[in-house]
């Protein structure tokens, strides 16, 4: 077993001797990770770390050229309607021409199969969805009318109406405001107590301790992870950043977190 893992309870995303490179460059080297159902867990680096490309692995979008990652024990193909998927904001075009309504319904559409088409239901279900983030007024709007906050709370809809037992959220506080960061919270904090699971990438080090329940360090490698006042300190942060973070408050924080991973 290596260091900072864990043994025994049920593992929600479990992650094993994981490598992917590009090009020929690693991305991720030898990662192992374990999730534990029901909490939440926060992916932390500097730029360049690995951290989306760890979300990606997770949902089968990129091959590893080693290792393999189990979902509740078994591979992802077969627990797909399990997990569902918060982009960073920013990878979205929010110029296409749709309704926040419409974007939320999409997130029915992997229990429909090829043939069916959402119908009252699945809209109703996604007005619902829109009403738990606070934007059921929205309904009928543009997307590209939106704010930045606001498009983010359509997104966390259209993985709410999937009604997941995981959630994997790349940067969800990312670019919004103070009001929309407390909801966002308070969301995660909701699904955590009716026994969900979320893997959030995050890039604000003083809020960790705050908002999650575990964290993984990660810098192409795997520094640490598992309850964040355990592994959450000084000296893996500067392990993780490469000695790039200074005390303030009492807690260690990086001065390299710009949203990109």
């Amino acid at each position: 077993m290596r260091i900072g893992l864990r043994t025994g309870g049920a593992l929600a995303i479990q992650a094993t001797d994981l490598t992917l490179a590009y090009q020929q460059q690693p991305v991720l080297w030898d990662v192992d990770l374990e999730v534990p159902q029901g909490v939440l867990m926060a992916i932390v680096g500097p730029n360049g770390a690995g951290k989306t490309t760890l979300l990606r692995a997770v949902l089968g979008l990129l091959q590893p050229a080693a290792g393999e990652v189990l979902v509740f024990g078994q591979p992802y193909a077969d627990q797909r309607r399990r997990v569902a998927y918060v982009p960073q904001r920013g990878s979205v075009d929010w110029d296409f021409p749709t309704t926040a309504l419409d974007i939320v319904t999409m997130g029915t559409y992997g229990g429909l199969g090829w043939v069916r088409r959402p119908g009252t239901s699945e809209r109703t279900r996604a007005a619902a969805a829109l009403a738990q983030v606070g934007m059921e007024s929205y309904a009928d709007r543009q997307i590209s009318q939106l704010s930045g906050g606001q498009q983010q709370r359509i997104f966390l809809a259209r993985a709410l109406v999937q009604d997941a037992d995981v959630y994997l959220m790349d940067e969800p506080f990312q670019g919004v405001d103070a009001t929309t960061e407390r909801a966002i919270v308070e969301l995660l904090r909701a699904l955590r107590a009716d026994g969900k699971t979320v893997v959030a990438v995050h890039h604000d080090l003083q809020t960790v301790t705050e908002y999650f329940d575990e964290v993984t360090l990660l810098n192409v490698r795997r520094i640490a992870g598992g309850p964040v006042d355990r592994v959450f300190t000084e000296e893996n942060l500067r392990r993780t950043y490469g000695g790039r973070v200074a005390g303030i408050g009492g807690r260690a924080v990086g001065n390299d977190l710009e949203p990109s991973s």
